[in-house]
């Protein structure tokens, strides 16, 4: 008897995140799971990745009742096993799935630095979307999905220099350049020369780099030090909801993408009562983070897993900061626009 935790279409199709199933191997308790959840469960099994305990396993692998399986199903984009291979033939590289600690460690060194002065701010901002790209890359390199982190490093460092130095302007250059860059790169590197990773280059570092280059342009414009801070705690409430709301065994009457943009919301209210000269625009600006902090599911999902899955646990050290990146310009534009 082992604890199995499912993912993704095999999640779908069990209709459960985590099951007990009797066996002594993995092989017996993958067959005892495709018996009791049907024939497109058993498809999706036949091409999954298994772990036991967070190493990769094989069939005849034992498992006890102190035992963890994970499996996980490829997706579109990766590279993969035929569908008639069996389950000892699929053993590969361990993901990462995502802990709290590394992305408040992300968070509380930006406030830091955003309380310590604009110049640090932006230092760490440039350390902290690095370790980004590299997390969101090395989850996607697991899949086969071909994409380069260089192009988007430089657009991170490109971006928020532009931005200290020429402001909007020197951002908008950056941006297009980025695209550039990236697409060269697509260029003169063999394993790049498909679309999807070439379009998944370009869109990461685009958007890697408009997301901190806008996060300068915050702290450099009037109240930044406060509507940085602001933008942090409005992020940190969400992510802490929809995380707990993620592992909560209890659906409730209400999902985790809601329960998380209400939270942003309220935590938008609050900071403009505290901090904001003009309420109406932090909460315009909240309402647009939480829009962007679900797409942001959406965008993180299809670069780590080259496919949505907006309710499963999505495998990286950063995954909060995925959202963040996309809802970084547009707080910066409806502050720009309405305050």
């Amino acid at each position: 008897m082992a604890r199995v935790r499912l993912f993704a279409g095999l999640r779908q199709a069990a209709g459960t995140g985590e099951v007990v199933i009797d066996g002594g191997s993995v092989d017996e308790v993958l067959a005892a799971a495709a018996a009791t959840y049907g024939s497109d469960f058993e498809r999706g099994l036949s091409t999954a990745k298994v772990w036991v305990n967070g190493e990769p396993a094989e069939a005849a692998t034992p498992v006890g009742s102190d035992d963890e399986i994970a499996v996980l199903p490829p997706v579109s984009g990766g590279s993969v096993e035929r569908a008639d291979q069996e389950h000892g033939d699929v053993a590969v590289a361990t993901p990462v799935f995502q802990t709290p600690v590394l992305p408040l460690l992300a968070w509380a060194a930006l406030l830091a630095g955003n309380l310590a002065s604009a110049r640090w701010f932006s230092i760490l901002l440039v350390g902290v979307a690095g370790a980004w790209i590299w997390d969101t890359f090395d989850e996607a390199a697991r899949r086969g999905g071909g994409m380069s982190r260089w192009p988007a490093l430089v657009a991170i460092v490109a971006s928020v220099g532009a931005a200290w130095t020429w402001s909007s302007e020197g951002l908008g250059v950056a941006v297009a350049l980025t695209v550039l860059a990236a697409l060269t790169w697509s260029v003169v590197t063999p394993a790049m020369h498909s679309v999807d990773a070439a379009a998944g280059t370009v869109l990461a570092a685009t958007v890697a780099g408009i997301g901190t280059g806008a996060l300068v342009l915050v702290r450099l414009g009037a109240h930044g030090e406060s509507r940085v801070s602001s933008f942090l705690i409005i992020l940190l409430v969400a992510h802490v909801v929809m995380w707990l709301r993620l592992g909560s065994e209890d659906a409730g009457f209400m999902d985790p993408h809601t329960a998380a943009a209400i939270a942003a919301l309220i935590a938008g209210v609050a900071t403009g009562i505290v901090w904001e000269t003009s309420l109406l625009a932090m909460v315009i600006a909240a309402a647009a983070v939480a829009a962007a902090f679900l797409a942001g599911r959406a965008f993180g999902s299809a670069l780590r897993t080259g496919d949505l899955y907006l309710l499963e646990d999505l495998p990286g050290f950063l995954v909060p900061l995925d959202g963040a990146l996309l809802a970084a310009p547009l707080f910066w534009v409806v502050l720009a626009m309405v305050a």
